[in-house]
């Protein structure tokens, strides 16, 4: 004698999105771009602290041809200010670096003042370009919140097993 016995097994599925982050890695990336343009503005170094005064010389030198701030390392015409640039390299692939551009170039510019310093006995350091620990830990939150979203909005997959 055969008993009829069947097991049902239902599985609710949540299944969220996580291969495209491109808006919040862009977001990210414009603030690490905004905050490099406030460190050049506010003459901080990424760390936090100040960055080095200019020397006497130099800001004659810039009000002598007629610079807009005369006192602000880092700004002579605004090229390189305004270089500051988010590339967007790919899905979830983002850079913020200096546009090459003006004679010399600002991204060569750049680097020196960030890496070798620009005067020779000095080599005084300007690092305007990075990521802020406040900046860091906003970013970690703003992807912690995008995960968050993407689990809530995540598509449900129903499966049903008969045995």
């Amino acid at each position: 004698m055969a008993s009829d016995f069947a097991v049902g097994i239902e599985i609710d599925l949540q299944i969220p999105d996580f291969m495209d982050a491109s808006v919040p890695l862009g977001q990210i990336a414009n603030k690490v771009a905004d905050d490099s343009r406030r460190n050049i503005r506010q003459q901080t170094n990424v760390n936090g602290s100040a960055m080095a005064r200019l020397s006497v010389k130099t800001i004659k030198d810039k009000r002598r041809k007629r610079s807009q701030y005369p006192n602000l390392a880092l700004y002579r015409t605004g090229i390189m200010f305004n270089a500051i640039h988010v590339y967007n390299k790919g899905k979830n692939n983002f850079e913020v670096g200096i546009i090459p551009r003006g004679s010399p170039s600002r991204d060569l510019l750049a680097l020196i003042h960030a890496e070798q310093g620009v005067n020779q006995h000095t080599r005084i350091t300007r690092t305007f370009l990075g990521m802020t620990s406040a900046t860091l830990k906003w970013a970690n939150a703003r992807m912690e919140r995008w995960l968050n979203e993407r689990a809530q909005k995540a598509a449900h997959k129903f499966i049903n097993l008969k045995y």
